[in-house]
C-alpha cells in the first residue's frame, strides 16, 4: 500500500470523533436560550425529520525520513468532506435511527512541485475514469449507512457498511484499498457517531471538568486510544448562539494488534497530543462549531521489495513521520 495514503488515513480517523453536528438555518437567529445560573445538561438531540449537512476540513503537514534519502520529505494534505444526517425514526423511549450520506469530498496532495492526488466531486471530468482516487470516492459519494442508536445516544447496530465495503473493493486490489477501507469501516463509521462520548455524564457549570476515554479500530494501526481532559471553560456567545466552550487536552497513542498479519504494514504513534475547543449550544442539543489540533510522530513499518520482483526475498523498512493536523468541523445546513 502506498505510505501516501495511510497518513491520509490517519488524520481522517482521528478527526472523526469530533464530527460533530448542529443546525445551520438556525445559526443566524438570536438563540433565546440564556445561560442559567447553575448546571445544565449538555446532551445531544435527535429530533426527528431533521436532515444535517455538516462539513469538515482537515489539513495536515508532515515530514518522512526515508531510508536512503539525505532530505526529510515535506507533505501536505487538504481534505474536506460533507455528510448528510438524516433522523428517520424515534421511539417512545428514546432511540433514534439516524441515516448517514457521503455527500461530497475534495482532496490535495501535492508533493514539491508535483501532485500525488487532486480530487473534487462537485467537479467530475474525463480525466476522472483513470484517476484511482475519483474511482473509490465514486463508490463513497452517495453511499447510505444506517444507524440506530439507544437512549444514551450508543450506536447498537449499523445498516450499510458491508455494502459499501464491497464496492470499494470492487475498484481495484485490496492491498491498494486498504487505507479506505480502514477510513469507512465499520468501527470508524460508528466513531462518528459517538460524540456523545465527549459530554459529560452529568450536568456541569463554566469551571467544571472530566476526563475522556475513547479507544476505537483503526486497521494498520491497531486500535488507537484518546485519552482527553475537557473542561467547560465558559458561556460564549458563538455567532448569534449562546453555547458552552469547551476545551480540551490530552493524549493520543496506539496498541499494534498481536494477531495481525506480520507482513502487513503497522504503523505506532509516539509522543501523540491533542487539543482544541468546541461551542457546544444545549438548547439545540448540538455541537456547532469545533477546532481541533494535533501534534504525533509516527513510526510506520511496511514490506518493502527492492527488486520489484514476487520471487524476492521479503524486507521491511521503517519510515519516520512528523505529523501536524488541525480539524474544522461546522454546520452547514439543516431542514
Amino acid at each position: 500500500m502506498n505510505k501516501k495514503w495511510l497518513l491520509i488515513t490517519a488524520a481522517l480517523a482521528l478527526s472523526l470523533p469530533w464530527a460533530g453536528c448542529s443546525k445551520s438555518n438556525k445559526l443566524a437567529q438570536s438563540s433565546p436560550f440564556t445561560p442559567p445560573g447553575g448546571p445544565v445538561e449538555l446532551k445531544l438531540k435527535w429530533p426527528k425529520g431533521e436532515r444535517i449537512v455538516q462539513e469538515m476540513d482537515m489539513k495536515q503537514t508532515s515530514e518522512l525520513s526515508i531510508p536512503g534519502q539525505t532530505a526529510p520529505v515535506k507533505q501536505e494534505i487538504a481534505m474536506q468532506q460533507e455528510f448528510g444526517l438524516t433522523v428517520v425514526k424515534e421511539s417512545p423511549d428514546g432511540e433514534h435511527e439516524v441515516e448517514m450520506e457521503f455527500l461530497n469530498a475534495r482532496l490535495d496532495v501535492p508533493i514539491g512541485s508535483k501532485t500525488l492526488a487532486n480530487y473534487d466531486s462537485t467537479k467530475a471530468s474525463a480525466a476522472d475514469q483513470g484517476n484511482p482516487v475519483a474511482l473509490m470516492f465514486g463508490k463513497i459519494i452517495g453511499s447510505k449507512v444506517r444507524f440506530f442508536l439507544n437512549a444514551g445516544n450508543e450506536v447498537e447496530r449499523m445498516e450499510g457498511a458491508d455494502g459499501l465495503q464491497e464496492r470499494l473493493a470492487s475498484v481495484a486490489p485490496v492491498s491498494q484499498l486498504q487505507a479506505f477501507k480502514d477510513l469507512y469501516s465499520e468501527g470508524n463509521l460508528k466513531q462518528m457517531m459517538d460524540a456523545h462520548l465527549m459530554l459529560p455524564a452529568k450536568a456541569v457549570q463554566p469551571g467544571d471538568t472530566w476526563p475522556v476515554h475513547i479507544q476505537f479500530p483503526m486497521g494498520t494501526m491497531g486500535t488507537m486510544f484518546v485519552d482527553d481532559h475537557f473542561t467547560f471553560n465558559s458561556w460564549e456567545r458563538h455567532g448569534e448562539r449562546n453555547c458552552a466552550r469547551l476545551e480540551f487536552e490530552g493524549t493520543v497513542t496506539n496498541k499494534l494488534d498481536p494477531d495481525a498479519n506480520p507482513a502487513r504494514m503497522s504503523v505506532s504513534i509516539t509522543d501523540g497530543k491533542s487539543s482544541g475547543v468546541a461551542w457546544f449550544d444545549p438548547e439545540l442539543g448540538m455541537r456547532i462549531d469545533s477546532a481541533m489540533n494535533l501534534d504525533m510522530n509516527l513510526v510506520i513499518t511496511m514490506p518493502e521489495n527492492p527488486l520489484g520482483r514476487p520471487d524476492a526475498a521479503a524486507t521491511r523498512q521503517t519510515i519516520a513521520s512528523r505529523m501536524n493536523q488541525t480539524v474544522n468541523v461546522k454546520l452547514v445546513s439543516v431542514k
